[in-house]
């Protein structure tokens, strides 16, 4: 990845790991070391009280993405953020700050925007125009001296956690969370080799779907499905063969899969372009390299293009399935022809992946199944809800919803160096 010695150690070992992968398939030998994982309870993706945990640990007390610089790109303009089920005003101060609050007035809680984008001097209360600054202070009450000894510097808006990695926009509604970057570990240096400084918002677009989030999660976090579920598109790709994962820390996790190019090896891919040059983008154009970030990020890296794909529960068996498109390059114009092709090829892939999912809520709900058996190439899912519990509180889950820790000591910290648990 970056030309360090520790960088170019951890390319040579991801790419003993693939080579590894393909020779245990192509013995049909058991992986070592691994033992079978206890079934996933399928009450997880059913259960109202399940559900009504996760929206009180996990969406108001995890980092969550909520948008990119260039959704705010000048002093006042700002983005309403409601994705999480909680409305949050996202604004550019003017010291050039981003920062984020409620979208609710200190007085009787009217919305302060109700517009998704725009750009104001000063935020003003629908209700009864009170009337904030750019970076929350109460600055006017109409008819001040009708309320006795109020003290405006402490009415301003309630702020939220906000911090920035690259130009990315995270959010976090606990004010006694863990910083950003430490949350987001090993991931902070293996995407910081992709420049996230000099990625570009493109567009953002949507579906809705019939099933638990969960169920979304887990699709996109393995590739035992290609060749059934891709026979055409992605399989005829990358090789599933040789899929080599690691399991950081907070529940995140990376894979890449080979390019499937009739070898069982690791093979190197030239560049193309200039894009495409550089150690950190061998990997990038010689298969599908993968990160998943606790809750609801799975992000499949292109040379060109950056796609984050987010998960939003709207209910306990829907989701809004969120696509947003990053650039590497100077044309951020969706309606150009690059840019509709990729996105028209990339939903071929997604529809096919979105046709099955809401079956599989339907299949769990009928009780046709009891509990999900999980197989080594599907280890990032079961790692995925080891942490979710511990996000929630173990305790707090009824037992016979609970994953029973099992991958602690196998997660790394992407140069195959083991974590202590």
């Amino acid at each position: 990845m970056r030309e360090s010695a520790t960088d170019a150690e951890a390319t040579v070992y991801l790419k003993e790991e693939i080579n590894h992968e393909f020779a245990r398939f192509e013995e049909r030998s058991k992986p070592e070391n691994f033992d079978p994982l206890p079934n996933i309870p399928t009450g997880r993706y059913i259960d109202d009280d399940f559900f009504a945990l996760e929206q009180e640990r996990i969406w108001s007390k995890t980092w969550l993405l909520a948008g990119h610089a260039d959704e705010v790109p000048d002093i006042g303009s700002y983005k309403l953020w409601e994705s999480s089920g909680t409305p949050i005003l996202i604004v550019r101060g003017r010291d050039n700050q981003i920062r984020a609050f409620y979208n609710t007035c200190t007085h009787r809680g009217g919305p302060l925007v109700r517009q998704a984008l725009g750009q104001e001097k000063v935020f003003v209360c629908k209700y009864h125009c009170w009337a904030f600054s750019l970076d929350g202070a109460l600055n006017h009450i109409p008819d001040e001296h009708e309320f006795i000894a109020i003290d405006k510097s402490k009415r301003g808006l309630k702020p939220i956690r906000c911090e920035m990695f690259g130009r990315w926009i995270y959010v976090n509604r606990d004010p006694n969370a863990m910083p950003l970057d430490e949350f987001l570990g090993p991931l902070t240096h293996e995407l910081a080799d992709f420049e996230p400084d000099n990625l570009h918002f493109v567009t953002r677009y949507h579906f809705d779907l019939e099933c638990n989030w969960k169920i979304t999660m887990d699709a996109f976090q393995e590739v035992y499905h290609l060749k059934h579920i891709h026979p055409n598109t992605v399989d005829a790709a990358i090789d599933h063969r040789s899929a080599s994962m690691a399991l950081f820390p907070q529940g995140s996790s990376r894979m890449f899969v080979a390019a499937k190019t009739g070898e069982t090896k690791f093979t190197s891919i030239p560049a193309q372009s200039p894009l495409e040059e550089g150690e950190q983008h061998e990997i990038v154009r010689s298969g599908s390299l993968s990160y998943n970030m606790f809750p609801n990020i799975v992000t499949p890296i292109g040379a060109y293009e950056f796609p984050y794909l987010q998960f939003w529960p709207t209910s306990k068996r829907t989701t809004r399935f969120e696509v947003t498109f990053f650039s590497r390059g100077d044309n951020v114009d969706p309606e150009s022809n690059y840019w509709k092709d990729q996105i028209a090829g990339f939903n071929v892939i997604l529809g096919e992946d979105n046709e099955n999912l809401p079956w599989i809520q339907r299949s769990i709900e009928s009780g046709g199944i009891d509990g999900i058996p999980l197989s080594y190439q599907e280890r990032r899912i079961y790692h995925f809800h080891e942490f979710l519990d511990q996000v929630i509180g173990v305790d707090d889950i009824p037992e016979n919803l609970r994953v029973e820790p099992r991958l602690s000591e196998l997660q790394e910290d992407g140069k195959g160096q083991r974590l202590a648990s």
